[in-house]
């Protein structure tokens, strides 16, 4: 689809310019010269991106079921990771897609709701599963303040052209010593590696990724705007239904997970993605 592209400042700093550092077609991803951040710039306005979204997802339901299978794994590792470290709760998911991750919540005690902004997912998570979802964006939800004991976002941090506002609202919603799981992908190490052997690919997804997240980048950005206690982890891995990629998806998730826990879950392996929690302070 063609879209409608505007110049940005660094989404994290606000700082001006950047250094062009990888291109995937006519898309050019950038790194701010302040912050270090990494974005897309230029990037699709906003009203172009609500237009790709709903045409993002799949619609036929053994793609659907497929794309269930694929985050399952990684599902299973969040919800024990909200189990050890929470307690049954009023959960938000934002960005929630078919509603799947929600609805397992569900099925562990939890109260659950999501956020999502592609109608036929909401359609189907609300007509389906029969779960409460708000259309998004989740700052255009007005949702109250210290509502929720936990919120979740697999894979939306790097779609959001606002992303500090995302996390003040995930902040802004979350009760006195709730919690914040993230899961993003870490792309641009891989991504330096190939353009060093010549290999091209598409890895970032370009346009629907607008930023690319280091572990040392979400947190500063985390603690900015009032989170504490960050934790990172590996969290598994996905299950692409095409063979190559779940294969690759496996060698690399393990070797990922080995490498963290023989570190003493210190060092976490550049290019897989990535699972953070965070806390909100808890009142004096």
């Amino acid at each position: 689809m063609d879209f409608e592209l505007e110049e940005i400042d660094c989404p994290i700093c606000e700082g001006s310019g950047g250094d062009p550092l990888h291109r995937e077609g006519s898309f050019q991803m950038v790194r701010c010269p302040s912050c270090q951040f990494i974005f897309l710039n230029p990037r699709p306005t906003m009203g172009s991106l609500l237009h790709f979204y709903q045409q993002y997802l799949p619609e036929e339901e053994p793609s659907i079921e497929s794309w269930k299978r694929m985050m399952e794994p990684v599902f299973h590792r969040a919800a024990n990771l909200l189990k050890r470290y929470g307690r049954e709760g009023r959960l938000l998911d934002v960005g929630t897609g078919f509603g799947f991750f929600p609805l397992e919540m569900k099925k562990r005690g939890w109260e659950v709701a999501g956020v999502e902004i592609s109608q036929k997912a909401i359609d189907y998570a609300r007509d389906v599963l029969g779960l409460t979802i708000f259309p998004g964006p989740l700052e255009k939800v007005a949702l109250p303040d210290n509502d929720f004991d936990a919120v979740t976002g697999f894979y939306v941090v790097e779609h959001l052209s606002h992303p500090m506002v995302f996390l003040r609202e995930c902040h802004r919603i979350l009760k006195p010593g709730g919690l914040l799981l993230l899961r993003y992908p870490h792309t641009t190490p891989i991504k330096n590696l190939l353009q060093f052997l010549g290999i091209k690919n598409r890895l970032y997804d370009l346009p629907a990724h607008l930023s690319d997240f280091s572990p040392k980048m979400i947190q500063q950005c985390l603690e900015r705007v009032g989170f504490e206690k960050c934790q990172h982890s590996i969290g598994g891995y996905t299950l692409p239904e095409d063979l190559g990629k779940r294969i690759s998806s496996i060698l690399f998730g393990s070797f990922a997970e080995i490498i963290f826990h023989l570190s003493g879950k210190k060092f976490l392996f550049s290019g897989v993605s990535k699972t953070v929690l965070a806390f909100k302070e808890e009142r004096v």
